[in-house]
């Protein structure tokens, strides 16, 4: 593609699709700043993909993807499936080390982080994982040896796709950046169990096995998400979905 058409399309892709967000309501949240900057669109056009660290940087090339810390380089990224601190304990994302998503979802998460920072400015949103191809998904599918009701719990089977698989869903959590710690949520990211799961949350509560401090994370966690206008599903607390797979898949390529 040549470049003035690249320009083209990003321009049109930054004025028409990423649409501000609503407002806040109740909290008199301020109004993020817009990213549509000369200085953002050049970082965008130049550096869509930084440094190919792996193989799937070269995948991501053909989808139109931006790498999210391009719009707000305090966003922070520990791709879980580019290590083997994963339920899988393997490295399915080779060296990948940037969290790639279509334009409009990755605005959004900007909105996230400057609702987060508006409310605590030592905090920053941590995320765990991006877009995801599709045949990545088939080898999680694949790898995954446990019982077929948990299994489907928290892992799109490859027939149903996962909305990861169009960069339209987002795992991450926040982190305290005075003590480069992670925001206690009451379990570990990928915990395969009812305590991770939100619709439990009080029951959890009563029990006293989900803390009053770990509830009040997630619930924030969950604000500032909501605020930028994602969504958030009862089975993980570290998961919120941009729009639902219909939509996705009408207005989004499935990254392959």
């Amino acid at each position: 593609m040549k470049i003035y058409q690249l320009y083209f399309l990003i321009v049109v892709l930054l004025l028409f699709a990423c649409k501000p967000d609503k407002e806040a309501k109740g909290d008199q949240i301020e109004k993020r700043p817009d990213p549509v900057s000369k200085q953002s669109l050049s970082r965008l056009l130049k550096n869509k993909i930084n440094v190919d660290t792996s193989y799937l940087e070269f995948v991501f090339k053909c989808y139109d993807l931006i790498d999210v810390q391009s719009l707000d380089s305090s966003i922070k990224v520990d791709l879980k499936y580019a290590g083997t601190d994963n339920f899988l304990k393997t490295n399915v994302y080779d060296g990948l080390r940037k969290a790639y998503f279509p334009c409009e979802v990755a605005i959004r998460i900007y909105n996230a982080q400057f609702y987060l920072k508006q409310m605590n400015p030592d905090y920053s949103l941590i995320i765990f994982d991006a877009a995801r191809p599709f045949h990545i998904q088939q080898l999680m599918w694949d790898s995954l040896d446990m019982p077929p009701d948990i299994k489907y719990a928290y892992l799109s089977p490859p027939f149903s796709i996962s909305l990861h698989n169009y960069g339209c869903a987002v795992d991450l959590s926040i982190i305290d950046l005075k003590t480069n710690k992670l925001l206690d949520m009451g379990t570990e990211f990928d915990h395969f169990g009812k305590l991770s799961q939100p619709a439990y949350e009080w029951q959890f509560l009563k029990t006293g096995e989900l803390a009053q401090g770990a509830f009040e994370n997630r619930k924030l966690l969950r604000k500032v998400m909501q605020l930028a206008n994602f969504f958030p599903i009862t089975s993980e607390w570290w998961h919120f979905n941009f729009c639902n797979k219909e939509f996705a898949s009408v207005n989004f390529k499935l990254i392959k």
